[in-house]
């Protein structure tokens, strides 16, 4: 019976594979032997679990370092456009109110894939969200992020993303040759909303995010309905340049907005590290050896989390130049928190102007397809994980698409005590913003 099933699927791959695309490839680079090697073993375990087989070529180019642009002129460009679509998503996505989170930069790329099958004004409310002019453009910042961001090894940050069609699906060949040279893409065929395809799209998903969000992707039911599904994901896994000892450790009171609660608390005297301020805010950043860097925000006292999210200040701080900084002694105590949050971003974009992919009527997805296609949902799943050692993160967006210098002697205390936000940053590029009023 496994054999019938096996020789069934054999044929289905043969009749349905898709030619790898024929257009030039970007420069080769030290990794090729590696990541060939990484394609072959993907390619046997796909085949040995009778998964949809890629539609182009699994080994799709990804960058051996993170840094490999070096440039950080290319990132602040990326960011001064973006930077508006940071702000105004974070206070569409987060009330500040309770525990939140999102992924700016996973919904950026997500939301760019999205661009790159459409055509028209569905494009066009794209392009205008991000600032940018053209999708050529669109495209280098999706590298420019891209190549700045992905780290692997120990250390990790990496990206990856994924478009799944259903196997009745006519298609154009060159917008899947686009994703998979500009966004780095695999692109998968078989029966949508089966359980096949549905468990290959979570082991896809926590396969990428370290299983970080496995109670989430394991709940993954696309309907029959859904004719393609777009999928990007983030993982994070950065230790300290200076860890927490766990015997610095203490239980103290956290004051929510609910009331008081006793917490853990990872505690270091005197860590020598930059210490920002602003006029309603204090914040501290943290570095990781994979070049990530957190940055704990706490509103003033008589200030809100929504009051420090509203004014936008906070993110010219993660993003651009800022003068009100200095390289102190910082006693820092910051309670240890794993927060998780699933959200539909559909209504959020809709108040952005991104509102024709989600409307039968208007959405235009002929670069693509010839037919009638448009998006349900844009699902968005995250994950923060900070303890003593570091900090593990992962998101993934989903979606689904349906026919019809020397330290001086001033010490600071920076205690976290009261609701705060949080940005994860790789460099200057905002991968995940939160906010923690209940550890």
């Amino acid at each position: 019976m496994e054999h019938e099933k096996l020789s069934q699927a054999l044929d289905e791959v043969r009749d349905e594979h898709i030619t790898e695309a024929a257009k030039p490839k970007k420069k080769a680079r030290t990794w090729i032997i590696r990541l060939s090697a990484v394609a072959a073993a993907v390619a046997l375990v796909i085949t040995a679990l009778l998964l949809p087989k890629p539609v182009t070529a699994t080994a799709v180019s990804l960058p051996e370092d993170c840094r490999s642009n070096g440039s950080y002129k290319i990132v602040d460009a990326t960011n001064e456009a973006l930077f508006d679509f940071y702000t105004r998503g974070t206070q569409q996505f987060i009330s500040g109110e309770e525990n939140g989170i999102w992924s700016p930069m996973n919904a950026f790329i997500g939301l760019a894939m999205v661009a790159e099958l459409t055509e028209g004004e569905s494009r066009q409310q794209i392009l205008d969200l991000f600032g940018v002019e053209d999708l050529d453009t669109l495209r280098s910042y999706v590298s420019n992020a891209w190549e700045y961001a992905y780290r692997d090894g120990n250390e990790i940050c990496t990206l990856a993303n994924s478009l799944w069609l259903d196997k009745e699906l006519s298609y154009n060949q060159e917008a899947m040759d686009n994703l998979a040279y500009y966004y780095y893409a695999s692109v998968y065929k078989g029966k949508m909303g089966s359980s096949r395809m549905n468990t290959a799209i979570s082991n896809w998903i926590n396969n990428n995010t370290g299983g970080l969000l496995k109670k989430a992707a394991d709940n993954i039911r696309l309907s029959e309905d859904t004719v393609l599904a777009l999928y990007s994901t983030i993982y994070l896994r950065g230790t300290w340049y200076d860890e927490f000892n766990k015997s610095n450790n203490t239980q103290d009171t956290f004051r929510s907005y609910s009331g008081d609660m006793t917490v853990t608390y990872m505690n270091q005297q005197e860590m020598e590290t930059y210490y920002y301020w602003a006029d309603n805010f204090s914040a501290v950043s943290m570095s990781m050896k994979n070049g990530t860097k957190m940055w704990f925000i706490l509103p003033d006292e008589g200030y809100t989390v929504a009051d420090v999210l509203a004014s936008g200040e906070y993110m010219q701080m993660v993003t651009g130049d800022w003068e009100n900084y200095g390289y102190y002694k910082v006693n820092i105590s910051v309670p240890k928190f794993d927060i998780t949050g699933s959200q539909n971003l559909k209504e959020g974009l809709e108040n952005l102007g991104v509102t024709d992919v989600f409307d039968a009527n208007s959405a235009d997805f002929s670069a693509i397809y010839d037919g009638t296609v448009y998006l349900t949902a844009a699902n968005q799943s995250v994950r923060v994980i900070v303890d003593e050692e570091g900090v593990k993160a992962a998101t993934y967006i989903e979606f689904p698409g349906a026919t019809a210098a020397e330290p001086p002697e001033e010490i600071v205390d920076f205690v976290v005590d009261r609701p705060f936000a949080f940005v994860l940053s790789k460099g200057d590029l905002p991968l995940f913003v939160g906010t923690v009023t209940d550890p």
